[in-house]
């Protein structure tokens, strides 16, 4: 299994300013994570395994929303992409699914970053491990090598419904 030395390495040798901190108890959600931290969840994400018959992909959303599948496809150039069950994740990337982190990910996992996070001043995921957490800002997730940026997730309903028709009812 990987641990958070891994993602520490890595961003230690792409030259990347982050922190890597010990949290108490398991951190098992993004959630939970705001909560101990006392963080507004929009500073929290996390990593969504996707896979198709060719490729897996790894897409880094923020907290409480899920990638929508066919956006992830467009970004990455595979398609059919399902999103894959928490032992087939950790399988995958070497990570135990409550702690992957958005970097230190094996080598041919494609990563796609959501537009969102990537603007972020700060952000915090899981670190690697149950306690661990990565502190990093999302201009510096960019940096990754091979990390893709695109718009990941669907609007939240309220934005999906308002339109031309909704707007002229106010």
């Amino acid at each position: 299994m990987r641990t958070s030395v891994d993602v520490h390495n890595l961003l230690t040798e792409l030259d990347i300013p982050h922190e890597i901190f010990s949290a108490r108890g398991r951190l098992r959600t993004p959630e939970r994570i705001a909560a101990v931290l006392d963080l507004p969840p929009a500073l929290v994400g996390h990593v969504v395994v996707l896979e198709d018959p060719n490729r897996a992909v790894a897409a880094v959303v923020p907290s409480g929303r899920s990638p929508k599948p066919r956006a992830v496809a467009k970004a990455t150039g595979t398609s059919n992409l399902r999103i894959v069950s928490s032992d087939r994740a950790s399988e995958l990337t070497g990570y135990l699914f409550e702690s992957i982190p958005p970097a230190g990910l094996p080598a041919g996992l494609l990563v796609a970053l959501d537009r969102r996070l990537a603007r972020a001043e700060v952000l915090y995921f899981p670190g690697g491990e149950p306690r661990a957490v990565l502190k990093i800002r999302g201009t510096d997730l960019v940096r990754i090598p091979g990390m893709l940026v695109a718009d990941l997730i669907q609007p939240p309903r309220s934005a999906r419904t308002r339109g031309p028709a909704s707007a002229a009812a106010r």
